[in-house]
C-alpha cells in the first residue's frame, strides 16, 4: 500500500500505474550542484527470477542490475544543460500489457523554460532498455527573467489495459495502443483542442 502511495505522489502526472511494486522521488542528480546522488529501487523488470535493482541519475543514466549484481540493462544519462536538469521519479509496476514498465520523469531547461518528460521502459529480451512511451507532461514559462510569475501547464498518461491515453500539456489527447510485435505504444488516435 505504501508503495502504490509513494508511486501517486511521485509521478502525478501517471494513472491507472497497477500495483506499483516500488518507487522513489529522492536521491537526484542535481546538475546545478554536482551532486550525483540516484534514485535507487528494487522490482521484478525483467524475465529472469527475482527482484532487480535500478540505479537512475539525470546525468549518469539507467542501469538495472540481477540479483547477482550483473548489469541486465543500460541506458546512458542526459547532458545537463540548464539549472532546472534533474531526474524527478522513477517507478516500477505493470501497465496491463503483460509486462512490467520502469516509468521516468526528468526534466531539463532551466529559469525561463523547462519541460519533464514521463518515459516508460520495459527491460527487453536482449537485455537493453527500451522505451515504450514517452511525452511531456508538464511544461513551465516565464516572460522574462524579472518576472516572478511563471506559467506552468500539465499534462497526463492514463495507462489502460493494452494501452493508454496521454493529454499533452497543450491540452492534445491521443490514444495509444501497445504493439507487443513493436515492444512499444503506438499512436492510433490524436486530437487537438479547438481554437476560438
Amino acid at each position: 500500500m505504501l508503495a502504490a502511495l509513494a508511486s501517486v505522489a511521485a509521478l502525478p502526472w501517471l494513472q491507472g500505474f497497477f500495483a506499483p511494486t516500488a518507487s522513489s522521488d529522492a536521491g537526484s542528480y542535481d546538475c546545478v550542484s554536482d551532486d550525483p546522488q540516484a534514485m535507487v529501487i528494487h522490482a521484478d523488470v525483467a524475465g529472469s527470477p527475482g527482484v532487480e535493482q535500478i540505479v537512475a541519475s539525470y546525468h549518469f543514466g539507467i542501469v538495472v542490475r540481477d540479483r547477482a549484481e550483473h548489469v541486465i540493462a543500460q541506458l546512458p544519462g542526459l547532458d545537463c544543460e540548464g539549472s532546472a536538469d534533474e531526474l524527478v521519479a522513477i517507478a516500477a509496476g505493470d501497465g496491463a500489457i503483460g509486462v512490467p514498465l520502469l516509468a521516468i520523469a526528468a526534466t531539463s531547461g532551466g529559469f525561463r523554460e523547462s519541460r519533464t518528460l514521463l518515459t516508460l521502459y520495459r527491460v527487453s529480451a536482449t537485455g537493453g532498455l527500451q522505451p515504450v512511451f514517452s511525452g511531456e507532461v508538464e511544461r513551465h514559462e516565464r516572460a522574462d527573467r524579472d518576472n516572478e510569475e511563471r506559467l506552468t501547464r500539465t499534462g497526463i498518461v492514463t495507462l489502460i489495459p493494452g494501452g493508454l491515453v496521454y493529454r499533452d500539456p497543450s491540452g492534445g489527447s491521443s490514444l495509444w495502443i501497445y504493439d507487443a510485435k513493436l515492444g512499444r505504444y503506438r499512436q492510433e488516435l490524436a486530437a487537438r483542442p479547438s481554437v476560438m
